[in-house]
């Protein structure tokens, strides 16, 4: 078959030959790889042509074969039996086994002297032309993502994905879990993220649709009341959410439960599995902040540091802080009596402070500008200072007059010492008891300079990952009203709250009697495990109560329905379910760090593309509309497919 102009042709079976057709599906079963040929004099190995081959005489012509392992060898035909074939033609070959022409005697290398080759399928042009474009471009059209899948770089990120899962298992396994999966056809229910919809063909008035699971999360509740002791699953869950690096449609969650267990056993158990996940497939040293010394230690010395929400965020400005940089923190300046007097409910005014990041203003602006630029921010942008000059050591606070006071400005300078070559940045966030708006202004400019690689350069302290729990996260947020990119400070709706976690999160005991006149001051029960500013998962101490459950659903939250849409849930905790625990880990984020991968899409075999399309079966399709009928569905007005 040839490709003409991206149309795939192809020829009769009369004009390509049954003998010839008949060859391709006869092959020796016994065969060797590369690795194996040390011992061998003739060998038989599987593969594809890695290069066109080239011909060096008369009567010799040098190949190059890549094997199922992505081994590569170089084969001598002195027979013309590579004659016409072309790049990543699938083959078998036989032939004797030699030692390569060397003058380093101590690295023997091995070649093959061809006997015979059998072509099991020949292929067109192509190949050639993506291998060319992907070494001009270092990107390969995900349309032919199989073909990509052939380079060893990727065969290698598979099967390493493959040998976390197994080690996974086995740890779990050793730890008394029980692995079972849940349904992924669910129903509707208001879990956070919008959900995928499935329609089916029964009807009662109106269709009834399923929702794919966004998360095990209720079926492994009610296998804890099942009396299922220790539970997991490498689950399949989906999210219609906007798509970034690090998110999918589909995706593969770890997810776990343990009956009559707290959080603290669940962290315990989590923190054991991803110290020995680290020590057998991480190439980079696990380290955790030790909060009271200010130091990085070694998570193999140590357990794994807890930091508090509220610390996270008037530090860091961020729930998922990066902590490879645990010196670049935010100065709250409260205590000199300095406020942000925009917004009353915004009266915080901090800053962050770059030391010797600039010697001139050109290099501020060429290498920092982007800190301060609109396009970066859903809401206010931070101001930013490069101290230039002694006028600007003593001045720079009258750049911030537009947004904070300022009682004492010699104190400030003072205590904040700032040097030439600083750059100071400023903005203002809520009370450090009621911090909502995540990340503030100052966490997402400190979020997009380590995301940097001069940034990097200037402050990370640590070339490993830096790991750490946060805890005691509020249990309730307020809703945001829906606003333009641009303004400046969030809107919350009055009298609307929801979940920071999940409704199924069990409220900090302490709190419990807030729970009723001050929800917003309650405290989770709630997890999340962050490493190098990415949050790899998350769990939480359950409700497993079936009165404070609903009392959640009705009063706090205001579940339309609440009875009908967690009639299960609620039935099961009225029957003697035990207090359980759990926590899921996003497994494609987890390999993709692991590898040290910079999207999970390097890490799936068959990623979804930016917005959401299988660029290889192109998928999603449009859906006849006589299909449609039969799930009680039809077209909108003019909107059918063409």
């Amino acid at each position: 078959m040839k490709l003409l102009k991206g149309i795939i042709q192809f020829h009769s079976l009369a004009r390509l030959g049954t003998s010839e057709l008949r060859e391709r599906f006869i092959f020796d079963h016994v065969t060797q790889t590369i690795s194996e040929i040390k011992d061998c004099a003739n060998v038989t190995i599987n593969g594809w042509i890695d290069k066109k081959p080239k011909k060096i005489g008369k009567d010799l012509t040098f190949g190059t074969l890549r094997d199922t392992n992505g081994d590569k060898i170089q084969l001598v035909d002195g027979a013309s039996l590579l004659k016409g074939l072309n790049v990543e033609d699938v083959v078998q070959i036989q032939g004797e086994v030699a030692l390569k022409r060397s003058r380093d005697k101590r690295n023997a290398e091995y070649e093959i002297k061809l006997k015979k080759i059998n072509v099991l399928n020949s292929t067109n042009d192509r190949p050639s032309q993506l291998l060319e474009k992907s070494l001009k471009t270092a990107s390969y059209p995900q349309e032919y993502r199989y073909m990509q899948l052939r380079l060893p770089h990727q065969q290698e990120l598979l099967e390493k994905r493959y040998q976390v899962n197994k080690t996974i298992r086995s740890l779990l396994d050793n730890n008394n879990f029980t692995e079972i999966e849940t349904p992924i056809l669910f129903k509707p229910t208001p879990e956070g993220a919008r959900e995928f919809l499935v329609p089916t063909r029964y009807s009662n008035s109106q269709p009834f649709f399923y929702s794919l699971t966004q998360s095990p999360q209720q079926y492994k509740q009610l296998l804890m009341a099942g009396g299922i002791q220790r539970y997991f699953q490498f689950a399949r869950c989906f999210r219609d959410e906007d798509l970034r690096k690090d998110r999918q449609p589909e995706f593969t969650q770890l997810d776990l439960e343990m009956a009559f267990a707290s959080g603290s056993d669940v962290m315990d158990l989590v923190e054991s599995v991803t110290k020995d996940i680290w020590n057998t497939f991480s190439k980079k040293s696990l380290h955790t902040l030790n909060f009271e010394t200010q130091k990085l230690t070694a998570v193999k010395d140590t357990n794994i540091s807890r930091l508090t929400y509220k610390d996270a965020m008037t530090m860091y400005g961020i729930d998922k802080p990066d902590l490879r940089a645990p010196s670049l923190k935010n100065i709250d300046l409260s205590e000199f009596h300095t406020r942000g007097y925009e917004n009353v409910d915004f009266p915080v005014f901090e800053v962050l402070i770059l030391r010797n990041a600039i010697s001139s203003e050109q290099e501020y602006d060429h290498d920092f500008s982007f800190l301060t630029s609109p396009k970066n921010y859903n809401n206010r942008v931070p101001i930013g200072v490069p101290i230039l000059n002694k006028g600007d050591q003593t001045m720079w606070y009258e750049r911030f007059l537009s947004i904070a006071t300022f009682e004492n400005p010699h104190l400030v300078n003072k205590f904040l010492n700032l040097r030439q070559g600083d750059i100071i940045f400023g903005s203002t966030r809520e009370s450090s008891n009621s911090i909502f708006e995540n990340p503030t202004p100052l966490g997402r400019l400190r979020q997009l300079l380590l995301g940097n690689k001069k940034g990097q350069k200037l402050f990370y302290e640590t070339t490993g990952d830096v790991i750490t729990w946060v805890v005691d996260f509020p249990l309730f947020s307020p809703v945001l009203e829906s606003q333009k990119r641009g303004t400046q400070y969030p809107i919350y709706l009055k009298n609307q709250l929801s979940s920071t976690h999940h409704p199924f999160t069990m409220v900090k005991l302490n709190d419990l009697d807030l729970l009723k006149d001050s929800p917003l001051k309650c405290l989770g029960q709630h997890y999340d495990l962050v490493l190098n500013g990415i949050e790899l998962g998350g769990g939480s101490t359950r409700v497993h109560d079936a009165e404070l459950q609903k009392f959640i659903f009705d009063k706090i939250l205001k579940v339309p329905s609440s009875d009908k849409l967690f009639t299960h849930l609620l039935n099961a905790f009225q029957m003697g379910t035990p207090p359980h625990a759990g926590f899921a880990i996003g497994f494609d984020r987890l390999c993709a760090v692991l590898f040290s991968q910079e999207s999970i899409r390097d890490v799936i075999a068959f990623p979804k593309s930016i917005n959401g399309s299988d660029l290889v079966v192109k998928s999603p399709a449009t859906v006849d509309e006589m299909d449609l009928s039969q799930y009680n569905l039809e077209y909108l007005k003019n909107t059918s497919p063409s």
